[in-house]
C-alpha cells in the first residue's frame, strides 16, 4: 500500500504567532553562562529593513528590545547616539 504523509493543517501555522529568542553569552557571570531572551514580537522582518530606518524607528525597535533585555544588554538610546550606533547595537544582538 502506497505511504501518504498528511499534511499539516494551515490554520495551525496561522494560529500560531511567531517569536524569536535572542541568545547572548555573558562572560560576567561565568564562562558558560547563556542568557536567553524571548520576544514577544519581531522588531523587524529583514536586515534591509532595519537598514531603511529612521533614528525614531531605531529607538523604537531598541526600545521594545531592552524591555526583555537584561540591563547589561540594553541598548543605549540616548540623544547623543547617533543612528548608526543604535543600529549597530541591533545587529550586534540579532
Amino acid at each position: 500500500s502506497p505511504t501518504t504523509t498528511r499534511p499539516v493543517p494551515h490554520s495551525t501555522r496561522r494560529d500560531r504567532s511567531a517569536r524569536v529568542a535572542l541568545q547572548n553569552i555573558d562572560t560576567f557571570l561565568g564562562e558558560d553562562a547563556v542568557i536567553i531572551t524571548a520576544l514577544d514580537n519581531i522588531p523587524f522582518n529583514r536586515h534591509e529593513e532595519l537598514l531603511s530606518m529612521s533614528r525614531e524607528e531605531l529607538v523604537n525597535v531598541a526600545l521594545d528590545l531592552n524591555s526583555k533585555l537584561p540591563q547589561a544588554l540594553s541598548i543605549d538610546t540616548s540623544e547623543d547616539r547617533p543612528f548608526t550606533f543604535i543600529r549597530n547595537a541591533i545587529e550586534v544582538l540579532v
